[in-house]
């Protein structure tokens, strides 16, 4: 299943906005550190700590990843015709699938994760280093690592649309992972059968190269509604003074309107999230169940992995919002399934319009209200 990285980046950005409340306590944070980081973040202390997290994993020799590759390329060219049933319009081209490791799916989402961080690297450059930062960065590190850690020994496989915040890198196109150590680690685990396990999967990650490739303003939009969020909260959060170091009395005067702004931010984004996460449900139902093997099987081991998790990585997803994340496709898929009732997927597929046919939060929570309006 996918991880956009936004309940990271939401759970950063509120983390950023504590410190920034507790450097009341200690004013002389403010001034100037004199040796300047380059960065938010020490990213290569963040590797450190997920690769540690990760564990060790067998990487499999290239050619041996390379065959598994053209296999999961192969059934992807199998499946993608028999999602018309559902999402009707053809799935034209997706992205090759790439086999890795825990430690290569870490530098991946680093590498997603410095991209969104761009409007906070560039506020911190605005206003310069401080010991307080120096100090937060280091917690930080750890905190980012030992999530990238946990997420790299659970998930499974990965869409990356490519979602930047910054300036778009030249060469970075739309990619699809299998973690393969995971994947098989699951499948012993859960007695679950590897192949099937396989087709499973590929189906609900075509599914979102479907709803991006198809569909290019999607990508735009999701950017947009990111890159706004961000800017607005650091907007608030600093009064709009470029150039000038806020004051610890401004930042707890400007904090609670800065919140309040990246909560409504967040919401927006979240229904988007649930439409994405709920409809790749809907397909996996729809059409894994009259095309897959072991669908059931496969189905009921997903439940208990749900439930099988240790006390840290609980409270871990927890802190960061991943729990939401979880959340997003019970209630996008209530969503889908209330609107198919409604007016068949035909009616369904009209979220794939445009921005304005996108659900709002209310809408999510109330799907007669959307198939009122769709029906205008």
């Amino acid at each position: 299943m996918p991880r956009l990285p936004t309940p990271t980046l939401r759970r950063t950005l509120a983390a950023g906005a504590f410190g920034a409340g507790a450097v009341v306590s200690a004013r002389a944070f403010l001034r100037p550190h004199t040796k300047q980081e380059p960065r938010l973040l020490d990213w290569e202390a963040v590797r450190h700590t997920a690769q540690q997290r990760a564990g060790a994993s067998e990487s499999a020799d290239p050619a041996t990843a390379a065959g598994v590759a053209a296999r999961c390329d192969a059934i992807a060219a199998e499946l993608a015709p028999l999602m018309v049933e559902v999402v009707e319009q053809p799935l034209e081209h997706f992205p090759r699938f790439e086999v890795i490791d825990r430690r290569q799916f870490v530098d991946v989402n680093i590498q997603i994760a410095r991209r969104l961080l761009v409007p906070v690297e560039e506020l911190r450059a605005t206003l310069g280093d401080s010991r307080a930062t120096a100090m937060s960065r280091g917690v930080m590190n750890r905190y980012i690592g030992l999530l990238f850690g946990i997420m790299s020994q659970r998930v499974l496989g990965q869409y990356d649309p490519v979602m930047s915040l910054g300036p778009p890198r030249q060469g970075e196109t739309p990619a699809l992972y299998l973690v393969e150590p995971n994947l098989e680690s699951f499948a012993q685990v859960a007695g679950a059968p590897l192949e099937p396990l396989r087709r499973w999967l590929i189906l609900h990650e075509l599914t979102h190269a479907w709803q991006f490739g198809e569909h290019p303003w999607l990508r735009e939009h999701l950017v947009a509604m990111m890159d706004g969020m961000i800017r607005r909260s650091l907007a608030k959060a600093t009064g709009g003074d470029e150039g000038k170091r806020p004051s610890a009395r401004q930042l707890l005067e400007r904090l609670p309107d800065a919140i309040r702004t990246q909560l409504r931010g967040v919401a927006e984004v979240q229904a988007v999230m649930s439409v994405l996460e709920g409809y790749s449900n809907f397909v996996m139902h729809r059409v894994g169940r009259k095309h897959l093997d072991n669908f059931d099987e496969l189905e009921g081991a997903f439940e208990a992995r749900r439930s099988q998790r240790t006390a840290i990585e609980k409270l871990v997803l927890a802190i960061t919002g991943i729990n939401m994340k979880m959340r997003q496709y019970v209630v996008g898929e209530r969503f889908c399934e209330a609107v198919a009732a409604a007016g068949g997927v035909s009616l369904l597929n009209r979220v794939w319009e445009g921005p304005e046919m996108m659900p709002s939060p209310a809408e999510l929570r109330a799907p007669a209200t959307w198939v009122a309006r769709a029906r205008q």
